[in-house]
C-alpha cells in the first residue's frame, strides 16, 4: 500500500498519541455519571484551536436538544420498564482540525469543567467535576451513504495495491411507503394497496483509490430479492462480490467481478434447490477468491465452499459433516495457502464452534473450536502473522431455547446475556488462548461506572413476570464476568503487526426509541501486552444484529464501515395513537438505514502474541441432546388423526417476538427465532415475528417476509407471513397470519371507547382486510390490557385463540389452571376477556397456545394437516383443527368422523371419543360443556383413551372440550366441537 494513498484513506482519523497535525476528532461527554436524581445538565460550549465543531447529542431523549454551541439536556432513568437506575446523558463533539492543544470549555448548570485534546487519547478516558463528567475519545463517523433508501449489509476488501473495495445492499422503497402506515380516518373499501410492491434491492460497489471513493457500480438489476454481500478482491485486482438472490423461487448464491472497466459477467454459483445465503469471501496467498455459505438441503442446513476459477467457481463443495443445522459461516485465509472456514453446528443438541482447513488441494478434518453445553455461535476468524487461526465467537448459557417462561424454569431465554470468547488453533491442531483476558474489559457496561462502581451493567433487566419480582431466573451456567454483561456479535480481524481488533455489539446503557433498543458497536483492540478499553463507534445505532465490516488495511491501522438507522438521534421521536409505530402519521420516517466509516489508529502491535494452551475447557462436552423430547416430537410426527387417518400433527406456535419488535430489547436477534424453531423446539412451522413488522416500517417488513420464505422447507418446515397487530383493550392485540408474502401490516382506526358496548370499527375493518386476502387472526392474552371485551368476532377471520401465553399466563376461565386473576395477572386484569365469555357469546374459537416475548419450549400450537405446506396449515386454522398445550402432549378428540373445532348437527346422542398421550403421567382429564365440567377422571396414566356421552344432551348446539392435566403441571386443551344435538332428550346410558 502506497504512502499516499494510506494519507487519504484515513483522513478523517483521529490520531493515537499526538494531534500536533490538525486532524479530525470526535469527544463523547457522560454528563451525569454519579446522578441518583433526574438532574438538569443544560450548559455551552466554547472551543479553540478544534476547527469548526458541532454538537450531537448521545442519550438524548423527549425534549433534549442542542442549539448551535448550546445544549438542554437532563439525565434519566434507564430505559428498562420498573428500573429507577438513573443514567448518564450526554453529547457528542466533532472538530474537524484538532491538535494536542485543542481546548473545549464547558459551562453547564452542575459546574463547569474543560479539558485539552492531549489529555484524552483513545482508550484512556478523564473524569471532571468530580467523576461527575467523564470524557473519552471516539473516531469521527462519516457519512458515506445518504439516500431516502435504505443501505445495509456492508463488506470491505483490501486490495494487494491498496485500494479498498466497499459492497452492500441497497433497499428501494415503494414511493407511497409512509403513506400506506399512516392511521386511516375510515375503512377502505379494498384493500389492495396493501399488496404494493416494494423498489426491492440492489447491489452496489465502490472503489476506494487515488484518495476519493469512486461513484457507486451497480452490480445488480434493481427490484430484486436479496440478502447480504461479500466481497474479496483476487491477484489480478478484481474485486468479486457475492450475494443470496431470490432466483425463480430459490435463494442462490450469485457473484460478479468488477474492476476499472466496470462489472464483468454475473456467475451463479449455487444451484440446488433450498436456499443459499450468508456468503462471506476470502483471498488466499496465489490470489484466487473463496466463497463460503450456508446452503439448505431438504429441510437442514449445511455450509458449502466453492473456489475461483479464472472467470467462474468450481462446483459447491460440502464442508460440514453432520446430519443437523450449521450456520453463520466465516472465513479466513494466510499466506501458505490454507483457507479455513468456521461456523456453528447444533449436532451436539447445542451451538458448537467448528472450523475446516483447506491445505495441500483437500480439506482437513472438522475441528471443535468450542463444544461444551453452553451456547456458543457467530464465530469470525483471522489468521495472525505466524499462522494461527484466531475464532472469536459469543457465548450464552446452558439449556438455551429450553423451557422458560412466566414461571421459574431449567432453560434460559433466547437472549439472556453473553460473552465474548477468543481462541487459536495452531497449525498442528492445539487450541491455544490469550494469555490476557477479555472479560476485564467488556463484563459489564463500557462506560465509566464500570471503573467507579465495578462490573455493575446498565443492560435492560431481565423479568419478563412483573409479578412484584417474584420471577427468579436461573443464571444458566454462565461464567460470573458474563451474567450481566451483554456483548455480542463478535467481529475479528489482526492486522500484519499482530494488533488484534474486535468489534462487538452492546446496548449499555440502555436507550430505547421508539423502533426498538439501541444497540451500538464498540471497538477494542490487542496490542500484544492488553486489551484495550472500549471505544464507542458513533453512528453505529441500529438493530441488535447489525454487523460491521472491518479492513485492517495496514499495520495499527482500522477502517470500519457499518449501516446505522439514526435510532439514536431520532430517539426523542414519539407515537401517535399506536404506540409500536413512531409517528404514524408523519411524512417522512426520521430512521433509514446509511452507511458510515470509521478509521482508528491506534499503532503496531507486537507479532510476538502471548499464549497459552487451553487446558479441560478445550475438551468436547458430550451431547446434551434431550431424548424425551425428541421421543415426544416423533411421537407427534408419527401420529396419524382423523377418519381416514390422513391427517398429521404439526408443531408450531403463532406468536414470536424478537429485536425488531419495539419492545424486543430482550428477545435476541431475529436469526436467533428462527434458530430457535428450528432447532432448539424442533418446530414444523412458525409464525414469526413483530409488532406490525417492525413498526410498520417498509424495510423491516421487507427483511421478515425475505426471511419467512429463505427458511421455509415445504415438507419439513413451513414459517407463516405473520405479524402482531397491536390495539389497546377493549379491542385488542390479535396476531394475524398469511399463506401469501406481500400483503403489508394494516393500519388503525381510531381507538373504541371501554365503556360503549358497540362493534370496534377498527377490528370489523381487520376482518375485512383479512377476509380479502384469506388470512386469520387470533386474539393473545385476552384477558388483560391487551386483550379485548369480545365485542367482536368473525368465524372466518377469526376462527382462533391464544388460550395460554408462555411469558404470561392461561386465559380459558377464571377457575382454570395457570390462570390469570385479579391479584395476580400479568399484563392487567380484564375480566371480561376470558375465552369462557367469549364461547358462551357463541363464538366458534379453537384453541391455541403461544410464546410473545422470550418465553420458549413451553407453548404450542399443534394442527391436524393434510400436508407440511402453508395453504395446510392455514386451512387447518380456518376448519379449527388445533389444540394448545405446554409441551409435547397428543391430543385427538373426535366423534365420530368430525374432529376437535368441528361444528355439527346430529339426531345421536353427543359422544366424544378421546385419546391423549402425555410427556408424564395425566393427573386430571375434564370435559367442559357450555362453560360447566360434566366429566372428571384421574387416570394416574400417560396414555388416556375413552369414549364418553353426555346423558343430559339438550336440544341445541353446545360446545365441548377437554382439557387435560399432567402431574407435572403441564396442560393441554383440545379445541371446542359445537355439536347440535336434535334427537329426543332423556336419560342415556354410556
Amino acid at each position: 500500500m502506497n504512502r499516499n494513498f494510506l494519507t487519504i484513506v484515513f483522513v478523517g482519523m483521529a490520531w493515537v498519541g499526538t494531534l500536533n497535525a490538525q486532524a479530525p476528532a470526535s469527544y463523547r461527554v457522560f454528563l451525569g455519571v454519579t446522578d441518583s436524581q433526574v438532574t438538569r445538565w443544560d450548559g455551552s460550549i466554547t472551543a479553540t484551536g478544534a476547527g469548526r465543531y458541532t454538537l450531537e447529542g448521545w442519550r438524548f431523549e423527549g425534549v433534549d436538544q442542542t442549539d448551535g454551541k448550546l445544549f438542554h439536556l437532563s439525565t434519566h432513568p434507564n430505559a428498562t420498564q420498573g428500573d429507577p437506575t438513573i443514567v448518564a446523558n450526554g453529547l457528542i463533539v466533532n472538530a474537524d482540525a484538532v491538535t494536542d492543544s485543542a481546548e473545549f470549555r464547558f459551562t453547564t448548570a452542575q459546574g463547569d469543567f474543560r479539558f485539552t485534546a492531549a489529555e484524552v487519547p483513545y482508550t484512556n478516558g478523564i473524569y471532571k467535576l468530580g467523576g461527575r463528567v467523564y470524557i473519552d475519545r471516539i473516531p469521527q463517523a462519516r457519512r458515506l451513504a445518504a439516500t431516502p433508501e435504505e443501505e445495509d449489509f456492508p463488506s470491505l476488501a483490501a486490495g494487494r495495491n491498496g485500494e479498498v473495495w466497499l459492497a452492500y445492499v441497497q433497499f428501494h422503497h415503494n414511493p407511497d411507503h409512509i403513506k400506506l402506515r399512516r392511521t386511516l380516518k375510515e375503512a377502505p373499501q379494498d384493500f389492495a394497496q396493501f399488496t404494493a410492491a416494494p423498489g426491492g434491492d440492489q447491489i452496489w460497489v465502490r472503489k476506494y483509490a487515488g484518495g476519493t471513493w469512486g461513484e457507486p457500480i451497480a452490480i445488480t438489476k434493481p427490484a430484486g430479492d436479496l440478502y447480504r454481500t461479500a466481497i474479496a478482491v483476487d491477484g489480478g485486482g478484481r474485486a468479486w462480490v457475492f450475494w443470496s438472490e431470490n432466483h425463480g423461487g430459490n435463494f442462490d448464491i450469485f457473484g460478479r467481478a468488477v474492476d476499472g472497466g466496470g462489472a464483468k459477467e454475473q456467475v451463479q454459483i449455487s444451484k440446488d434447490p433450498g436456499s443459499d445465503i450468508d456468503p462471506v469471501a476470502a483471498t488466499d496467498s496465489t490470489g484466487k477468491v473463496w466463497v463460503a455459505w450456508q446452503g439448505w438441503r431438504d429441510g437442514r442446513a449445511a455450509i458449502f465452499a466453492a473456489s475461483q476459477n479464472g472467470g467462474g467457481f468450481s462446483a459447491p463443495a460440502k464442508v460440514s459433516n453432520s446430519s443437523r443445522n450449521e450456520w453463520n459461516p466465516a472465513i479466513a485465509a494466510d499466506g501458505t495457502g490454507r483457507v479455513s472456514v468456521a461456523w456453528d453446528s447444533y449436532r451436539n443438541g447445542n451451538y458448537d464452534v467448528y472450523a475446516r482447513t483447506w491445505a495441500g488441494n483437500s480439506w482437513g478434518a472438522e475441528v471443535p473450536i468450542a463444544a461444551s453445553a453452553t451456547y456458543e455461535a457467530y464465530p469470525s476468524i483471522a489468521y495472525d502473522p505466524s499462522g494461527r487461526l484466531w475464532v472469536a465467537y459469543e457465548e450464552g448459557g446452558r439449556e438455551w431455547g429450553k423451557d422458560f417462561g412466566a414461571d421459574v424454569t431449567p432453560g434460559i431465554a433466547l437472549y439472556q446475556g453473553r460473552a465474548i470468547r477468543l481462541r487459536a488453533l495452531e497449525p498442528d491442531g492445539r487450541l491455544m488462548s490469550l494469555d490476557s483476558t477479555l472479560d476485564a474489559v467488556l463484563a459489564g457496561p463500557p462506560s465509566p461506572r464500570a471503573d467507579r462502581i465495578g462490573s455493575q451493567s446498565d443492560s435492560d433487566s431481565f423479568n419478563p413476570n412483573p409479578r412484584n419480582g417474584k420471577q427468579r431466573l436461573p443464571d444458566g451456567g454462565f461464567p460470573n464476568a458474563a451474567r450481566a454483561a451483554r456483548n455480542t456479535l463478535p467481529r475479528l480481524a489482526v492486522d500484519a503487526s499482530g494488533r488484534f481488533w474486535l468489534a462487538f455489539r452492546s446496548p449499555n446503557p440502555t436507550m430505547r426509541s421508539p423502533i426498538g433498543t439501541v444497540w451500538a458497536e464498540y471497538l477494542t483492540s490487542f496490542d500484544g501486552k492488553e486489551w484495550s478499553k472500549p471505544i464507542f463507534l458513533n453512528h453505529s445505532d441500529n438493530l441488535l444484529d447489525n454487523r460491521p465490516a472491518l479492513a485492517a488495511a495496514t499495520a495499527g491501522r482500522l477502517l470500519i464501515v457499518n449501516s446505522s438507522d439514526g435510532r439514536r438521534i431520532s430517539h426523542g421521536t414519539q407515537g401517535a395513537s399506536n404506540p409500536a409505530n413512531p409517528d404514524p402519521n408523519a411524512s417522512v420516517d426520521p430512521f433509514n438505514n446509511d452507511l458510515w466509516s470509521h478509521e482508528v489508529e491506534l499503532g503496531a502491535g507486537n507479532p510476538t502474541i502471548p499464549v497459552v494452551a487451553l487446558g479441560r475447557e478445550a475438551r468436547p462436552e458430550p451431547p446434551t441432546v434431550d431424548t424425551a423430547d425428541a421421543a415426544g416430537i416423533q411421537t407427534l410426527r408419527d401420529y396419524r388423526a382423523g377418519p381416514d387417518k390422513n391427517l398429521h400433527v404439526v408443531r408450531g406456535e403463532f406468536h414470536r417476538h424478537s429485536e425488531i419488535s419495539s419492545d424486543g430489547g430482550n428477545d435476541g436477534t431475529i436469526l436467533d427465532q428462527w434458530r430457535y424453531v428450528l432447532d432448539a423446539a424442533g418446530l414444523d412451522w412458525v409464525g414469526c415475528c413483530d409488532h406490525d413488522n417492525g413498526s410498520g416500517r417498509e424495510y423491516f417488513w421487507w427483511l421478515i417476509q425475505k426471511q419467512t420464505d429463505i427458511f421455509s422447507a415445504p415438507g419439513k418446515f413451513v414459517p407463516m407471513f405473520a405479524y402482531e397487530r397491536s390495539v389497546q383493550y377493549p379491542e385488542g392485540h390479535r396476531n394475524v397470519i398469511f399463506a401469501q408474502r406481500g400483503i403489508r401490516p394494516l393500519p388503525r382506526l381510531p381507538l373504541s371507547d371501554e365503556n360503549e358496548e358497540k362493534h370496534a370499527p377498527d377490528t370489523q375493518m381487520l376482518y375485512a382486510y383479512l377476509k380479502q386476502f384469506n388470512g386469520i387472526s387470533a386474539s393473545h392474552t385476552s384477558a388483560t390490557g391487551m386483550g379485548t371485551d369480545w365485542r367482536d368476532n368473525d368465524p372466518n377471520a377469526e376462527p382462533v385463540v391464544e388460550i395460554y401465553q408462555g411469558i404470561r399466563q392461561n386465559y380459558e376461565m377464571p377457575d382454570g389452571p395457570r390462570a390469570n386473576s385479579e391479584k395476580d395477572s400479568i399484563g392487567g386484569w380484564r375480566p371480561k376477556g376470558f375465552v369462557s365469555i367469549a364461547l358462551d357469546k357463541g363464538y366458534r374459537l379453537g384453541f391455541e397456545s403461544s410464546s410473545d416475548h422470550i418465553s420458549t419450549h413451553i407453548s404450542y400450537c399443534n394442527l391436524l394437516v393434510k400436508d407440511v405446506s402453508r395453504e395446510s396449515v392455514l386451512e387447518a386454522f380456518q376448519k379449527r383443527h388445533v389444540y394448545a398445550a405446554t409441551d409435547n402432549i397428543l391430543a385427538d378428540v373426535e366423534s365420530g368422523s368430525h374432529l376437535m373445532g368441528d361444528e355439527f348437527t346430529t339426531s345421536d346422542t353427543p359422544s366424544l371419543k378421546v385419546k391423549l398421550k402425555g410427556t408424564s403421567k395425566f393427573a386430571k382429564v375434564v370435559i367442559i360443556k357450555d362453560g360447566k365440567y360434566v366429566y372428571s377422571t384421574a387416570p394416574n396414566a400417560q396414555s388416556v383413551d375413552f369414549s364418553w356421552r353426555d346423558n343430559e344432551p339438550s336440544a341445541k348446539t353446545s360446545y365441548y372440550y377437554v382439557r387435560g392435566e399432567q402431574d407435572n403441571g403441564e396442560i393441554v386443551w383440545a379445541s371446542p366441537m359445537w355439536i347440535n344435538y336434535t334427537g329426543r332428550q332423556g336419560t342415556l346410558t354410556r
